[in-house]
């Protein structure tokens, strides 16, 4: 995307939204769960148990972006470009994460080379494997809603009814979580998340000024509440009882909600624009890192430094190696990667047209 087309206010939306969720892991989750081995850094920050949210804020700039991705492209095209801009980031960041791992086994996160390879697909449990990374869940969720993208362009659904889409996916959301309680209809059609992604694809068919869209984003806002309040009255039976506040929840979901909205909109100097987009596109590499590479940082660093200065280091760490990741693999692989997808794509239309000649003349 060219700097006079990128949106900077997303990006700071996803710097603050990888922040949140890295403030949550390491001041919340490792401390609840001890999977940072027994140091300890004081009480479970209050506020902290509350950046899970960014994960849904990812969501709801997915939504919003993936929309605009699809706008003059082929259903293969769409996926080429997907695959291209997740995958080879994907595994040097999985890389690094079972090899900094492997070197702190005192962690207690085992790594077998089946687990390793399963997980280069990405979808590492459809193949009976735990992921590498806790993080990963959500890359499964980014994942599905794409596969949905693709296919409802295959049919030619996405372009002709984008409001009719979101309308049905809100219903089925809605249906599941208050009265059907299926574990297959939250899983196949993302219902926790549902609002965040609708959010995001209404945002820019209203800006488009598609009839309707507007109505629905309304709609998709009290979805994304209603859903986050649900998701997050599950949360204490995962965090030993830790309680996580019904309004709180609902009015962070709803600011970040408008702020995404306001934020769309944001127009700055190129230069600083530019800037932006560096930022925005390193989030990626730094949620695929933090984590476990964190709790290893926090295990070994942390009882001689104390907290605060061992999240610094780790942050300096992290986003020097998320800047080369960004700039000097990620960049160069991915052309690589569409180029030969788009090959493919044109050497299989080449071996198919013979066969629908035939059929055509059948």
């Amino acid at each position: 995307m060219a700097v006079s087309e990128r949106r900077p206010g997303l990006d700071l939306l996803r710097v603050a939204a990888v922040a949140a969720v890295a403030w949550f892991h390491f001041a919340f989750r490792m401390q609840v769960t001890g999977e940072a081995g027994p140091a300890d850094f004081g009480e479970p920050g209050g506020f902290a148990r509350y950046g899970y949210l960014g994960v849904s804020v990812f969501f709801a700039i997915s939504g919003y972006v993936i929309s605009i991705s699809t706008e003059g492209r082929s259903a293969y095209g769409f996926a080429v470009a997907r695959f291209a801009r997740l995958w080879p980031g994907f595994v040097v960041c999985m890389s690094l994460t079972a090899l900094v791992t492997l070197l702190v086994p005192g962690l207690g996160f085992p790594i077998t080379a089946a687990q390793y390879l399963a997980n280069l697909t990405m979808v590492a449990p459809f193949l009976g494997q735990p992921f590498m990374d806790g993080a990963y869940w959500s890359i499964v969720v980014e994942i599905l809603f794409y596969g949905w993208v693709a296919l409802l362009m295959a049919f030619g659904l996405w372009q002709r009814w984008p409001v009719a889409i979101a309308i049905v996916w809100l219903v089925i959301a809605a249906l599941d979580q208050a009265a059907i309680g299926s574990g297959l209809l939250r899983k196949l059609f993302l219902t926790d998340f549902a609002g965040f992604f609708v959010f995001g694809m209404m945002l820019r068919a209203a800006e488009r000024q598609v009839p309707g869209a507007r109505v629905v984003l309304a709609a998709a806002l009290v979805q994304a509440i209603s859903g986050g309040v649900l998701f997050a009255a599950r949360l204490p039976a995962v965090y030993g009882g830790e309680p996580f506040d019904p309004l709180t929840v609902a009015g962070l979901v709803l600011g970040a909600l408008l702020l995404l909205s306001g934020l769309s909109r944001l127009r700055l100097p190129d230069g600083v624009t530019a800037a932006a987009g560096v930022a925005g596109r390193m989030t990626y590499p730094l949620y695929l890192l933090h984590q476990h590479i964190g709790y290893a940082a926090f295990f070994l660093l942390g009882p001689v430094l104390g907290g605060a200065a061992t999240a610094m280091a780790l942050a300096v760490a992290l986003g020097g190696a998320a800047l080369i990741i960004t700039g000097r693999i990620e960049k160069p692989a991915a052309r690589a990667v569409r180029r030969g997808g788009l090959w493919l794509g044109e050497w299989a239309q080449v071996r198919a047209a013979p066969l629908l000649v035939v059929r055509r003349r059948r």
